[in-house]
């Protein structure tokens, strides 16, 4: 028996417990094989979740230790989208709901909350990328109008996509330097070993370990570990190759500071189709308000204007509406300033 969410329901699933009514009645029984009209009556009784007979077993209920390690797990995913969120000008909102919750339906698995775990244990900045990366795969995977177990199967490849670290030596992983180029080809390794570490848990898809065998592929075929090119990189190992970069790039990592949300784009879309799906750097970059609307803004010349529009497509020119001149006065007429054709100016801080 499984609990699932309504969105993971498929047809021919059976119910392994009653699903009841308002008022306590039975609306369907236990053994019920479920068809589109059940499917659809599920929705309309807004059903948030359901148990299912023939699937994979779930931790106990009575097991402190496990429902801990679960609920710890999720309280660290809750903060690190919450520095997301604060830091880095995503409305997570929206998903995060909806994420977190397909998260904990993830942990509650018996066979893969240890994998959850040891990840977690391992290294912080490890276990924050991961979930930010999951964040940010499911962010255009949903806006892909990817759903159910294929949407789970594309979050728990994207969480899991780093999981062969785990087989790399900790010296490695949190030396602080600079590695060798002898200690780089061992962390290279680190994408097969998770996908040979995948193929062999019964709960994960073949489509979600491809995720951790190509992320670090590219659509030139520079990447690793196999030079995979363009559509012969699975879908969803092409979104976690972006939310991976994107989520290293504008993270405080052992090696560097984090680059802004608008140099993180940029470098990514010079980068283009050379790395990466050029739709899926629009998809990205829709989602992520570099500058958002109504953002007050201050240019490197003192003045301050409030983000009215945008240039480009990207939405990493915007188009100002100016409230302070350089002298720091007040500006009653309507004054505007188009960040694409102002050589010279650049916003230095956003408030």
């Amino acid at each position: 028996m499984r609990r699932i969410l309504r969105e993971s329901v498929k047809v021919g699933m059976t119910l392994a417990q009653p699903v009841y009514g308002v008022n306590g009645q039975i609306v369907l029984n236990s053994g019920v094989e479920l068809s589109d009209f059940h499917i659809s009556k599920l929705v309309e009784m807004d059903v948030k979740y359901i148990y299912i007979q023939g699937q994979a077993p779930l931790i106990d209920e009575d097991d402190t230790v496990a429902q801990n390690a679960k609920n710890e797990f999720i309280l660290a995913a809750h903060l690190a989208l919450d520095e997301i969120q604060v830091g880095k000008y995503v409305e997570t909102g929206t998903i995060k709901s909806r994420v977190l919750a397909l998260l904990d339906e993830g942990c509650m698995l018996k066979d893969i909350q240890p994998v959850f775990t040891a990840m977690q244990n391992c290294n912080d900045y490890l276990f924050k990328h991961a979930v930010c990366g999951y964040f940010y795969a499911m962010l255009m995977g949903i806006h892909y109008g990817i759903k159910g177990e294929r949407l789970r199967d594309l979050g728990l490849g994207a969480l899991l996509r780093d999981v062969g670290m785990l087989t790399i030596s900790r010296d490695i992983i949190n030396k602080p330097g600079s590695l060798t180029p002898e200690e780089m080809a061992v962390v290279k390794q680190h994408t097969e070993k998770g996908y040979d570490i995948l193929r062999r848990n019964p709960e994960i898809s073949l489509s979600a370990a491809n995720c951790a065998l190509q992320h670090h592929e590219r659509f030139n075929g520079s990447g690793y570990p196999r030079g995979t090119k363009a559509s012969n990189i699975h879908e969803f190992a092409q979104i976690t190759a972006l939310a991976d970069v994107y989520s290293s790039m504008t993270a405080n990592t052992p090696y560097r500071k984090a680059l802004s949300v608008y140099d993180t784009l940029a470098i990514i879309a010079k980068a283009g189709a050379a790395y990466f799906n050029p739709e899926l750097i629009r998809v990205l970059a829709g989602n992520i308000a570099i500058y958002p609307l109504g953002a007050v803004v201050h240019l490197n010349d003192k003045t301050v204007g409030i983000v009215n529009d945008y240039a480009d497509e990207l939405r990493t020119k915007p188009i100002l509406h100016i409230v302070r001149n350089q002298s720091g006065e007040r500006v009653n007429q309507v004054v505007t300033i188009d960040m694409e054709n102002s050589p010279g100016l650049y916003i230095a801080e956003v408030s």
